[in-house]
């Protein structure tokens, strides 16, 4: 296995590794989120909160057991999907970003996600989006239902 911080993501013109954007990301809460604390780092994971809430964001090339909710930057797979589908637990508690595909799996409630979409968006000019694959599991399986009949 080749570390994860090293996983190279290739846009455009831009070519930057996952270490590398977590890192940005720890820099953009210190300075630029005057509502989202930094309460520990590594080069794998950051703690983050926002008011009571309590959620990391990680590289990693497996999925973590912790109970707060964790974004994880890694390899989006069919079988981490179907892991994701199967586990309603997991699902609620770990959101999946593939900065790569600029995809995501993702059923989380958490406002630490959405500032992390908002620093891509900001400093790389990406937008991530949902999981064709995931989203059909989600129907197919009376998760959800989108409404059209």
């Amino acid at each position: 296995m080749t570390d994860p911080r090293e996983r190279r993501i290739d846009w455009a013109a831009t070519s930057v590794t996952q270490g590398e954007i977590l890192d940005a990301f720890a820099v953009y809460c210190r300075d630029d989120l005057d509502d989202v604390e930094v309460l520990a780092g590594s080069p794998t994971r950051l703690e983050l909160a926002w008011r009571r809430e309590r959620s990391s964001v990680e590289v990693a090339d497996t999925l973590p057991e912790r109970e707060e909710p964790t974004l994880v930057l890694t390899e989006l797979t069919d079988t981490l999907v179907t892991r994701l589908l199967d586990d309603a637990t997991l699902r609620g508690r770990v959101a999946v970003y593939d900065l790569a595909r600029l995809e995501k799996v993702n059923a989380v409630r958490s406002s630490v996600f959405v500032y992390f979409e908002w620093f891509l968006r900001d400093v790389y000019g990406v937008k991530v989006v949902a999981s064709d694959t995931f989203t059909r599991g989600l129907v197919d399986r009376g998760i959800i239902s989108l409404g059209f009949g």
